[in-house]
C-alpha cells in the first residue's frame, strides 16, 4: 500500500534525490559534478518556489520510502481567448522507481496534480511525454500537440478525472 503527499521543505531531499535519479535514468546527466551542481541548484530553487508557492510537488511513499513523485510549475502568462486568466501549470519530473513501476503510483500523482490545479483556478495543465508516459497522459485527458500534450480544464465542468487503477 502506498500514500501520497504534498510535498514540503521536509522532503526538498526526497524531490532532488528523485529527480536526479530520472534525469540518470534518461541520459541527462553526464558527470558527478554536474550531478552536484544541479542538485544545489534544485535545491536553492525548490527551497524559493516551495515557498512561494510556485512549484507543486506530490511524492508517493511504499513503507514511508519516497517511491514516486511528481512536480508541477505554476505560472501566469498573458491572457489568450482559451485562457483569459493566463494561469497555467507544467508538470515535469514525473518519476517512478523502477522496482515500483505498474502499481498506479504516477496516476495517483497525476490525479493529485490535476486536483491542485482545480482548485487554484487553472485552465491549461501542460507537459512533456515520454514515449513511456504517454498512454498514462492519454488516459488522463491530455491530448498530444506536436511534441507537448495539454488538457484544457473546464470551468464548473461536473467533468471526473478517470481514477488510474
Amino acid at each position: 500500500m502506498f500514500r501520497c503527499l504534498k510535498a514540503s521543505f521536509e522532503q526538498i531531499d526526497a524531490i532532488i534525490d528523485l529527480r536526479l535519479a530520472l534525469l540518470k535514468e534518461v541520459g541527462e546527466l553526464h558527470s558527478s559534478e554536474e550531478e552536484q551542481l544541479l542538485a544545489a541548484s534544485t535545491r536553492e530553487y525548490l527551497q524559493h518556489a516551495l515557498s512561494n508557492r510556485e512549484f507543486i510537488s506530490y511524492i508517493a511513499e511504499i513503507d514511508e520510502k519516497p517511491a514516486s513523485i511528481s512536480g508541477m510549475a505554476l505560472f501566469k502568462r498573458p491572457p489568450y481567448p482559451e485562457n483569459p486568466q493566463g494561469l497555467e501549470a507544467y508538470i515535469l519530473n514525473m518519476y517512478t522507481l523502477p522496482e515500483y513501476r505498474g502499481k498506479g503510483l504516477a496516476g495517483k500523482l497525476l490525479e493529485c496534480c490535476i486536483e491542485e490545479s482545480k482548485q487554484r483556478g487553472v485552465k491549461r495543465i501542460w507537459l512533456h511525454a515520454t514515449e513511456a508516459g504517454e498512454p498514462l497522459y492519454a488516459k488522463m485527458g491530455f491530448i498530444k500537440k506536436n511534441n507537448e500534450m495539454e488538457k484544457f480544464l473546464q470551468e464548473g465542468s461536473k467533468e471526473s478525472t478517470p481514477s488510474i487503477q
